[in-house]
């Protein structure tokens, strides 16, 4: 078994939106040669594979039909706007088909036991796509298209989805809003300062997945420590949940300098999240992670802040985890994590 599975392809640089926009080919580049390090600096088992595109059947477990064939019609039309900020080129459509698959086959070598963890190196990121539309770069929900597969397809009962990108993945929750058996826990840049402006502590779901949706949101100018006291908070309602494997919206944009954040974090705090992400799947699913690519912009710093997060994926134990016993947590973030109490007191004990 492997210790850890990256799926990546360049295939995933010919989406293009525009030369200047953040969401650049270049992002992966970074990453993968992260990767590609620690596969040489670590005795830990590391394999880099190619991806499978998703079938149509699969994208339609999350998706309306209109909104796949939108997304068709206009790449295979050459290219087109869906947002200011969303664009199409011809080959958009089928790479974010293979995003989804590639997200897909990561979940699936983790359930299958081929692999420990894992992570999709992937783009477009997905977690902005709602059942129905596209928007912040993302097309098709490629997180949500492997939850929902693991649900109704291999029969899984209890699906974490943990999205630590700097914005909250409306998509995602949105998609399981009504479900008590996909927990999604969301931290992220306050909604009242940073797109998509939702994702406050009182959206906690509806009917039966009332509770299930959790919001954690943080005020501009947030730095490490307190983002990952944040994480922990998350991880003790993770925990009371029990799930069979915990699945990982991993965005880099929360550091410090995006241009597209407003959170300060520093490279060691995604070494902390990597790491406490690893002790807790130890503790509740035998240690069954899967990890897709979201956002993170600032170029110059993906290389080493990927590294150091694949680090604490596998159990590395970064000195940071000793200060969060020695620094206190602010008290504007203690203010917003009593918030998220008062939200969900009814449903998790604090």
């Amino acid at each position: 078994m492997n210790d850890l599975t990256l799926v990546y392809s360049d295939e995933f640089k010919k989406h293009v939106m525009d030369r200047a926009h953040p969401e650049s080919p270049e992002r992966l580049e970074h990453t993968i040669n992260a990767a590609r390090e620690l596969l040489v600096e670590c005795k830990e088992t590391i394999e880099i594979i190619k991806p499978e595109t998703i079938e149509k059947e699969d994208l339609l477990s999350v998706h309306v039909p209109d909104h796949i064939a939108k997304i068709e019609a206009i790449s295979k039309a050459g290219g087109g706007i869906i947002t200011l900020d969303t664009t199409l080129n011809e080959h958009t459509y089928d790479i974010a088909k293979l995003a989804a698959g590639a997200t897909k086959l990561a979940v699936k070598v983790v359930d299958e036991n081929y692999s420990k963890t894992s992570f999709a190196v992937v783009r477009p990121p997905g977690h902005h796509a709602e059942t129905n539309s596209a928007g912040g770069f993302c097309f098709f929900n490629n997180i949500a298209v492997a939850a929902e597969w693991l649900i109704s397809r291999k029969g899984y009962r209890r699906v974490v989805i943990l999205d630590i990108d700097h914005h909250f993945g409306n998509g995602t929750s949105h998609i399981f809003y009504h479900r008590k058996d996909i927990l999604y826990v969301s931290i992220h840049a306050h909604p009242m300062y940073s797109y998509p402006g939702s994702g406050y502590p009182t959206e906690i779901g509806i009917v039966e997945g009332m509770g299930y949706n959790v919001n954690i949101p943080l005020l501009p100018g947030t730095e490490s420590i307190d983002w990952l006291h944040s994480l922990i908070f998350a991880s003790n309602i993770i925990e009371q949940f029990q799930p069979e494997i915990i699945l990982v919206s991993v965005g880099f944009d929360a550091l410090s300098g995006d241009p597209v954040g407003i959170l300060n974090l520093n490279n060691n705090a995604f070494f902390g999240a990597g790491y406490i992400i690893n002790q807790l799947a130890n503790r509740l699913c035998k240690g069954k992670i899967s990890c897709t690519l979201e956002g993170g912009y600032k170029i110059e710093l993906l290389e080493e802040v990927s590294k150091k997060f694949f680090k604490g994926l596998l159990g590395y134990k970064p000195k940071i985890m000793e200060k969060l016993q020695e620094i206190r947590i602010s008290n504007h973030t203690n203010s917003m994590l009593s918030q998220v109490k008062r939200a969900l007191t009814d449903y998790w004990e604090f």
